[in-house]
């Protein structure tokens, strides 16, 4: 018995020798503009948010920057957007009835002026896939076959399956699929649902295949349930957007990648600095958006 007991105490002794916290310094970097720029052909209103970056440990909303100016230009048609400050990093253009902002094949021009430093960057409009029908499944893996067809938990969840066909032709279409749940997006890293044509590298004209038609659209944590309102929205983007948050998606989904994880790295940025010392990162992107929305029965 007294073995045991100075074994234990030899391997206890070993095991806490081995723990000690470890301070990570992280060096404070330049203060940068992050510009978040993703506009559309809706009428509702178009929020171009402005804020400055923030350490990487740090538990506070990241600062607005307030004071700036932002119009956006349409070359196409040689028509300038002016947008309204909302005191909170915001900047705000709300359409008229009869002026969407996005038309397609126009090319957009981005400007920003804040504290003698100009920046820009340029977007041009691409099609998107109209959403024909949102239906559900009580299962959210049930596709495969390898899980139970029915969920019995009370009460019944519902899981948005998206019929979308992509549109034909020659040229490779990009999408940015988002969900809603009572007008609240989900919006966890995994649920960032970007596709090429009708999923992964397809044909022209394919229809959405799984896993992009209903895999990880909602959370499993927060699923939709009966009387619910679920929209979908499918948002066109381009070839230069769709690399840019294929990249952020792996880096906010890094931590959980195992043995699959990237090497941490800069996101990129497509915004253009003209004028000035301070740097400015972040995207722009002028798209059209199509969207359906359905009650869960």
């Amino acid at each position: 018995m007294k073995i045991k007991i100075i074994v234990c105490l030899a391997i206890l002794m070993v095991i806490t020798s081995c723990t000690s916290v470890i301070q990570v310094s992280v060096p404070t970097g330049s203060q940068l503009i992050v510009v978040d720029a993703f506009l559309d052909n809706s009428s509702n209103p178009q929020t171009v948010r402005l804020t400055f970056n923030a350490n990487y440990f740090s538990n506070v909303s990241t600062p607005p920057v307030l004071g700036a100016t932002v119009s956006l230009n349409d070359l196409t048609n040689a028509k300038t957007y002016s947008f309204t400050p909302d005191g909170y990093g915001n900047y705000v253009y709300t359409p008229s009835i009869n002026d969407s902002m996005a038309q397609l094949h126009h090319k957009y021009q981005l400007n920003i002026s804040y504290n003698g430093n100009m920046y820009n960057a340029v977007s041009i409009v691409n099609r998107t896939m109209a959403v024909d029908n949102i239906t559900f499944r009580i299962s959210p893996q049930d596709y495969i076959g390898n899980y139970p067809l029915s969920d019995t938990t009370k009460p019944r969840k519902y899981y948005p399956y998206v019929h979308a066909k992509d549109s034909t032709g020659v040229i490779r279409d990009f999408y940015w699929l988002k969900v809603f749940k009572n007008d609240m997006i989900y919006n966890q890293p995994a649920q960032l649902d970007i596709i090429q044509d009708g999923g992964y590298a397809g044909d022209n004209g394919d229809s959405l295949i799984t896993p992009f038609a209903f895999q990880n659209l909602t959370n499993d944590n927060n699923p939709l349930l009966r009387n619910d309102v679920c929209m979908v929205e499918i948002y066109s983007i381009d070839n230069n957007t769709f690399e840019f948050l294929t990249q952020l998606k792996a880096q906010m989904t890094n931590a959980q990648s195992g043995l699959f994880a990237v090497t941490p790295q800069n996101v990129k940025t497509n915004i253009q600095q003209t004028n000035g010392a301070q740097q400015a990162i972040g995207w722009f992107n002028m798209g059209l958006v199509s969207s359906k929305s359905v009650i869960a029965k």
